[in-house]
């Protein structure tokens, strides 16, 4: 599965299969499996929580309307565990009010049944790709904020200025320190931050803000 999605090896997704109903848990199971992909199934979202290790990869794909812990709550509850994992909402009876309170606490997709294998595969495998893809996001963006934070506070009062496209000496005259100074900062943050200019450092400090908003928002997907 990982060679057809173009994941490394090392990445071994689960779907973590949440229902009531035993014969539905098992043919889910049943499913994904055949398709490649591991699966663990549980009883209830309290079994889920009870049971969970100390890191998930893949996705949740859970029932709705659960006794107990309901699909909503039990991605409130992840939350405050700190898990970002994609969790796949599935009601047999799907209203406004209800997608839209699983929107609002950040399902990843909310399914309506009935529906088709390819229908349900399709999301899975879009959870699964976005979980990868976060997780290789917040590693980058953890490895290059900090590189930005070794930076002391005059190289990034400098870097601000040279970004924005002032000259080393009109720097120097902003700072009110010498053109020395300015070329010894400039070279230090660029061994710092590893690039060897100012585009280059431009479009890298962009990009850490890009993905720092985009890691702050949700991707939600509602079918019918």
């Amino acid at each position: 599965m990982q060679k057809t999605l173009g994941l490394p090896p090392d990445y071994d997704p689960v779907v973590y299969i949440i229902d009531d109903e035993e014969s539905v848990r098992l043919s889910l199971e049943e499913l994904i499996n055949s398709l490649g992909v591991k699966s663990t199934s549980h009883e209830s979202a309290e079994h889920f929580l009870k049971e969970i290790e100390e890191e998930l990869i893949g996705c949740v794909l859970t029932d709705l309307r659960l006794m107990g812990c309901n699909g909503i709550e039990l991605i409130k509850q992840l939350k405050s565990k700190n898990y970002e994992l994609p969790v796949i909402l599935v009601s047999g009876n799907l209203d406004v009010s209800v997608a839209v309170s699983a929107i609002n606490e950040g399902a990843f997709a909310v399914l309506e049944k009935p529906y088709s294998e390819q229908e349900l595969w399709d999301h899975l495998i879009a959870a699964i790709k976005y979980d990868f893809d976060h997780r290789e996001d917040c590693l980058w963006v953890q490895k290059t904020a900090e590189k930005f934070s070794a930076l002391t506070d005059d190289e990034k009062s400098t870097m601000s200025l040279l970004i924005e496209g002032h000259s080393n000496k009109k720097v120097s005259h902003l700072l009110d320190v010498s053109q020395r100074t300015v070329v010894t900062r400039r070279k230090s943050i660029m061994e710092k931050i590893e690039v060897d200019n100012l585009i280059e450092l431009a479009k890298i400090l962009t990009e850490l803000e890009l993905k720092q908003a985009q890691l702050k928002s949700d991707v939600i997907v509602i079918s019918e």
